[in-house]
């Protein structure tokens, strides 16, 4: 798909990241309600962005989306954190994703590792990241929610 750009996300591709947020949310079986859609002004739409997001489009319509922040790894200093990524089904095994993750790495050139986490049930996401050369490393994933 040649007529694929890479941008980034602004408030006219909101209503896209709110569908894309739940798309995902439901495959990863989340038994919780996704807050994304509530603090999405706040976080991100704002003077100080808690995040960044890149967006693929066609023809000037949002297809896909990477959305990452970034963070410090000892041993390897900067780390880019792949919170979400999805790519509308239709516009699947087109090269999308490979574009989102070329594009993550020339926005972000100082980084030296892409991370990410996904559930074991997300088949579509696993065998991208299997595509993309990622490996599962032995560790284990924490997180406690503290509010």
């Amino acid at each position: 798909m040649e007529k694929i750009k890479i941008v980034k996300a602004t408030k006219k591709h909101k209503n896209f990241l709110i569908e894309a947020n739940l798309v995902i949310h439901n495959v990863s079986e989340q038994t919780y309600a996704s807050q994304f859609a509530k603090k999405l002004d706040t976080d991100y739409f704002c003077s100080s962005p808690k995040f960044y997001c890149l967006v693929a489009e066609y023809n000037k319509t949002p297809v896909g989306m990477i959305l990452y922040s970034k963070m410090y790894w000892a041993d390897d200093g900067e780390v880019l954190w792949v919170s979400q990524m999805y790519v509308k089904k239709e516009y699947r095994k087109y090269g999308v994703a490979l574009k989102l993750y070329e594009s993550l790495k020339t926005f972000n050139k100082q980084a030296s590792v892409i991370s990410c986490a996904t559930g074991k049930n997300n088949k579509i996401m696993n065998q991208v990241l299997s595509g993309l050369g990622y490996k599962i490393i032995d560790m284990n994933f924490y997180a406690k929610k503290i509010k």
